[in-house]
């Protein structure tokens, strides 16, 4: 008896190949909705992340999983997965240290000294706080560096992202060892519970930090998000092409208070965007401030 071909099942779902007008017509779609924009050189990527929506999804056509996000019934809740599937999230604990450095060491005792005398409060924005490593360490300075200096201060740290599954995550506040790899020892021992490889954050700095799902390219919501003290937009805006930073950055202008500072990413620069902000050099860094 002859042998039958074995087929391996993951092979029965895998989609066509994105053709170049469907690609065009997703690109815009999610540029549309999102600002982050796929030159042509990146068609592979974006096939590549949505390839696995497909075969979730029992789909064989690029085309047909745009008809679902444009006109389908389930649209709205697809747009949440393609959101999750076209954006990265690789971030951990202390990931930016020169950056913390400079807003325990300088930026706040400036902030504080301009505010009114007694109690303050200082609102901190991780504007891609993606699980939320970002804004719980924000959370864990206040408590180790600040609140010691400043016992009358409060703080308020505000983590959002475009992506629905990640806040969940940020929400659960319960990590991974790659997340916590550069954490300081004493940071590990005194800010986290841990249990079968899983490190959850304690509740003191768990209820300093909430967490809102957010489009930075929303306009009506980004309106709504204002006087933050410090703002920390990290490798998002290389993503944006020109018209999108322009914009997005001019809100996050508007987000902060007057003597408010922005931090971005090292690989991204605010040449040719916007000329509201000062800009500070620092040795390990640059911020932006409102003045």
């Amino acid at each position: 008896m002859n042998a039958q071909p074995v087929i391996v099942s993951s092979l029965l779902n895998r989609p066509q190949t994105m053709s170049d007008a469907t690609f065009r017509e997703m690109r815009e779609f999610i540029y549309q909705k999102t600002g982050i924009y796929y030159q042509d050189n990146k068609k592979y990527l974006l096939e590549s992340r949505i390839s696995k929506r497909l075969q979730t999804l029992r789909m064989d056509r690029f085309e047909e999983y745009l008809d679902l996000i444009k006109f389908g019934a389930g649209r709205e809740e697809e747009k949440k997965h393609l959101f999750d599937a076209i954006t990265i999230n690789e971030t951990y604990f202390f990931r930016n240290e020169p950056q913390f450095d400079i807003m325990e060491k300088t930026l706040i005792p400036e902030i504080l000294k301009a505010k009114a005398a007694g109690r303050s409060k200082l609102r901190v924005w991780s504007a891609a706080s993606s699980s939320g490593e970002e804004a719980h360490t924000i959370a864990m300075i206040f408590l180790e560096k600040i609140k010691p200096k400043y016992p009358g201060v409060e703080l308020e740290v505000v983590g959002t992202d475009i992506s629905p599954s990640v806040i969940e995550t940020a929400r659960k506040g319960v990590y991974r060892e790659y997340s916590v790899r550069n954490m300081p020892k004493n940071y590990l021992e005194k800010y986290f519970t841990a249990a079968d490889g899983r490190y959850t954050v304690v509740e003191p700095v768990r209820k300093l930090v909430r967490f809102e799902h957010l489009n930075l390219y929303d306009q009506p919501r980004m309106r709504m998000m204002s006087s933050f003290d410090v703002v920390f937009c990290c490798n998002v805006l290389i993503y944006f092409d020109a018209k999108s930073k322009i914009q997005v950055v001019s809100n996050l202008y508007d987000s902060l208070n007057r003597g408010g500072y922005l931090f971005i990413g090292y690989a991204e620069s605010l040449h040719g965007i916007s000329s509201a902000f000062k800009v500070i050099n620092f040795p390990k860094a640059i911020t932006y401030k409102k003045e």
